[in-house]
């Protein structure tokens, strides 16, 4: 059964200083590039063929980093990118806290304005892992949101309790899905 390894970019700029990124390009920090460079020890011992990535600079750098040498296939898809945040794009926790908007962010349905809620995310991303579904191993180069709607949904996790999964910068995290798999999560 093919295995999918999720990892997470490195630490952002926008990590570090505690706003929301969501499709903004946000660069990776020096600590995310550090943190990127100590998995090339980590991903020796993950078997995988093929890599997918988001097109936002923050994973396309991890996996530079992550990967020097890796010569396999390797697909960038905006359909992978961080969730929406629409209108609360830039915003600190703090900010979105006082405007009450924080627990609208949490939750399974919950929608930013002009944004995706978790639920969106997953069905937008398991779209993609399903267009792109291989029988071999995979490793995704992503994002903390995606991690968490993906991986909640997979983990068959309450929905209500998706939205306060954490994955620190540079996690990784493997789950195997038969091939065609992912269609029933659709």
């Amino acid at each position: 059964m093919p295995r999918w390894t999720f990892l997470r970019h490195g630490e952002s700029v926008a990590n570090a200083e505690g706003w929301l990124a969501g499709h903004t390009d946000a660069p990776l920090t020096a600590k995310g590039e550090a943190q990127a460079i100590a998995q090339r020890d980590v991903l020796k011992d993950v078997p995988f063929t093929r890599v997918l990535v988001s097109d936002l600079q923050r994973a396309r750098r991890t996996l530079a980093l992550a990967l020097p040498d890796w010569s396999g296939p390797v697909v960038v898809s905006d359909r992978l990118r961080e969730r929406t945040i629409g209108d609360w794009d830039g915003m600190t926790a703090d900010a979105l806290r006082a405007l009450g908007g924080f627990d609208v962010l949490v939750t399974w349905d919950g929608r930013p304005p002009n944004g995706e809620s978790h639920a969106d995310l997953a069905r937008r991303v398991i779209a993609e892992l399903d267009r792109l579904d291989a029988d071999e191993d995979t490793l995704v180069v992503c994002h903390g949101a995606l991690m968490r709607a993906v991986l909640g949904v997979l983990d068959d996790r309450p929905k209500e309790a998706i939205g306060l999964l954490r994955y620190p910068n540079c996690a990784l995290q493997t789950r195997q899905v038969e091939r065609g798999g992912w269609a029933r999560f659709l």
